[in-house]
């Protein structure tokens, strides 16, 4: 992945060699087994290495469950940040077209449950771990600017909440598409972004 994504979404240079695959087995053992089962023997065991890699990396707990948060925000910044190149090259006017690419951001990260299911699970530590609260903001800001963007084409003026809470109702769809059918998932995760899109249009009602 590029470098020059670290400034703008707020993340360290993305993990490389050792320390990649490393984290990539501790994305396959949390996807597997849920935070629980996130152990750095586990991890050196899903690595194939041998035990002590993981510590001697990721001293303690916290450092672990760190870095694998800013790996998996790495992961879902670079699909955002394609995204939002593909975005640039459409005329304002053409906001339909910015709808579709959404839609197939959307759709790519529903074929990623692995992605997603670590991800679920890491946000649900943060509520009890707020130090790593700040590791999903970066992306998730960048997602809030890209809806923003079409927000303010189809409907101007359009109120910030309104997109937070879509972003918000979309996070959602993702978790909720992981106990769908795997034959139905991409299906259900669009169906349901563009349904959440669509009330982007709809004027607010008035005081």
């Amino acid at each position: 992945m590029p470098s020059k994504l670290a400034p703008d979404f707020g993340l360290g240079p993305p993990a490389t060699g050792r320390r990649r695959e490393l984290l990539d087995a501790a994305a396959d053992v949390v996807a597997h087994g849920g935070l629980r089962a996130l152990t750095h023997r586990a991890v050196d065991a899903q690595a194939g290495l041998p035990e002590g890699s993981t510590s001697s990396s990721y001293r303690t707990r916290l450092a672990l469950l760190t870095a694998l948060m800013e790996h998996i925000a790495w992961l879902m910044a670079h699909r955002i940040e394609a995204a939002r190149t593909r975005i640039a090259d459409i005329p304002a006017q053409e906001h339909e077209q910015w709808v579709e690419e959404i839609v197939a951001l959307a759709v790519d990260l529903a074929k990623q449950p692995r992605l997603v299911r670590v991800q679920a699970e890491l946000t649900l530590e943060a509520v009890r771990t707020p130090e790593l609260r700040l590791t999903f903001a970066p992306w998730r800001g960048r997602f809030l600017d890209l809806v923003g963007r079409i927000a303010e084409a189809v409907t101007p003026g359009v109120v910030e909440g309104r997109v937070e809470t879509v972003v918000a109702a979309f996070q959602g769809v993702l978790t909720t598409s992981l106990i769908q059918p795997d034959d139905e998932r991409a299906a259900y995760v669009e169906r349901g972004t563009r349904q959440l899109l669509a009330l982007l249009e709809q004027q607010p009602p008035q005081a």
